[in-house]
């Protein structure tokens, strides 16, 4: 077989889907898997897959001993072709990493909410043109606020002291209820708006949050492992959250009003962030028509160093020649691909003919080793500008003082050092695991058969 003009045609494939990479970027790439395969002609797909993942498990290996992280889960579906890589621990304790972990995945829940409000545009329950008074008259001091306004993150809102500092759930909903606008037309990362979002859709659908998640998501994609409210035989399984014991999220405004909302809250495992990812790209879930809204780049934004693609639905990271410089996206991945992130140190990229999962576990390190990183950050810093990264929030339920913690990991483990770096190398892994296919169905047109490695990295230091 010639396997050089195969990976001439696979190239030439990549680039005519659309890549910010040059040439010999994707051959660099990619000729690891070239060498594998000629060098292992008698090797099975699966031990090519083992063969070619090493690399991938040394390096977060090494990542995982250099920062606060316990412990990790990196899934991957190219093609035919479905790696999961996991190690490390689920928490403070040494219970290791599962292959079925659920994990606190912060602000990609957001994402959840969106496709939900896709659907619903899809079906005519509202439009981006609708105000959000004319949908749901609880929300009273947002002037002309319209849903496009919401959608896209293009606004900037006020509320009466923050939610995680309402003591009821009451006194959080009307705090959201009667937050007021301060500025709209520029791009505002908030979690206020998909808050407001899901509760304008329960409003105008008559169903709950819940009940929307499993209808427009779980139920069409059969989803085994995706909660709002984690059952108790499941608690075991659940890390990334600094209340993972209990079963909550490591976000104080979900917390303040009973768990979850539009912006956080959701819990999940690998497997379904990557049939999440399945179901967009056929259109089971996210209306195919409305998909450009997710990787074509929105209003420009951020002009302070932060990554400045965003696409049109505000929460999404697109695609950007300067790659992880300035965006979420690999340089080598397709130009429609977009990600999206939460706080807990997790990702979900979705692009071409490949979907990605990043989850770490530092919110889950345990209070005494998050005081222990808080207190090394702080201790470079001076006083006027110390941090609090490890809070305790107190709240009443039905009388009850009830509390919560939260860890800000986002400073105890830097997205350049960690989460960027694992992009790259996911990547290309994925342009090998694609070339790989292309080897296959070189070999055996009609293959359909998938390739299935799961690889637990069980010798982990301490």
């Amino acid at each position: 077989m010639n396997y050089d003009k195969i990976l001439e045609n696979f190239l030439d494939n990549v680039q005519q889907e659309g890549t910010y990479a040059t040439r010999e970027e994707l051959e660099t790439a990619t000729k690891p898997m070239l060498d594998i395969i000629q060098n292992n002609p008698a090797a099975t797909p699966e031990e090519l897959v083992e063969a070619v993942i090493q690399d991938n498990i040394r390096f977060l290996e090494k990542l995982r001993n250099s920062y606060p992280i316990p412990g990790y889960m990196v899934g991957m579906q190219a093609g035919n072709i479905n790696v999961k890589i996991f190690g490390g621990k689920m928490g403070a304790t040494e219970q290791k990493m599962r292959e079925d972990t659920i994990f606190d995945i912060a602000s990609v829940s957001k994402f959840y909410t969106q496709i939900i409000a896709y659907n619903l545009m899809k079906e005519g329950s509202f439009t981006l043109n609708d105000k959000v008074r004319d949908l749901d008259s609880r929300f009273r001091n947002v002037g002309d606020l319209t849903m496009r306004d919401v959608l896209t993150f293009t606004t900037q809102f006020r509320t009466d002291g923050r939610l995680d500092s309402k003591r009821t759930i009451q006194e959080a909903k009307d705090c959201l209820y009667n937050m007021s606008v301060v500025e709209i037309g520029k791009y505002n990362y908030n979690d206020m708006g998909m808050m407001l979002t899901k509760e304008v859709m329960e409003h105008i659908t008559g169903k709950s949050y819940q009940e929307l998640v499993d209808y427009y998501i779980v139920d069409r994609l059969g989803l085994k492992d995706t909660y709002l409210v984690l059952p108790d035989n499941k608690i075991k399984r659940f890390t990334g959250s600094a209340n993972a014991i209990v079963g909550m999220v490591n976000d104080g405004s979900a917390l303040s009003v009973g768990g979850y909302s539009g912006h956080a809250g959701i819990k999940v495992t690998s497997d379904d962030l990557i049939s999440l990812g399945n179901g967009v790209l056929t259109g089971k879930v996210f209306p195919s028509e409305m998909l450009s809204d997710a990787y074509t780049p929105g209003i420009t934004i951020n002009s302070e160093g932060g990554k400045a693609n965003r696409g049109i639905m505000g929460n999404t990271y697109t695609s950007h020649e300067k790659g992880t410089e300035m965006t979420y996206i690999s340089r080598i991945a397709p130009k429609k691909a977009f990600s999206v992130q939460g706080s807990t140190r997790t990702q979900l990229t979705i692009g071409g003919n490949s979907i990605s999962t990043i989850l770490l576990n530092p919110c889950s390190m345990g209070l005494e080793r998050a005081r222990e990183v808080e207190a090394e950050i702080n201790a470079s810093r001076d006083e006027k500008h110390q941090l609090s990264l490890v809070k305790t929030l107190t709240f009443d339920r039905d009388g009850q003082e009830i509390y919560y913690n939260v860890v800000d990991a986002r400073q105890m483990v830097p997205s350049g050092a960690t989460v960027e770096r694992i992009i790259n190398k996911n990547a290309e892994l994925s342009l090998k695991l694609q070339f790989l296919n292309a080897v296959i169905q070189a070999y055996e047109p009609n293959c359909t058969k998938p390739i299935n490695v799961v690889a637990a990295v069980r010798t982990y230091q301490k």
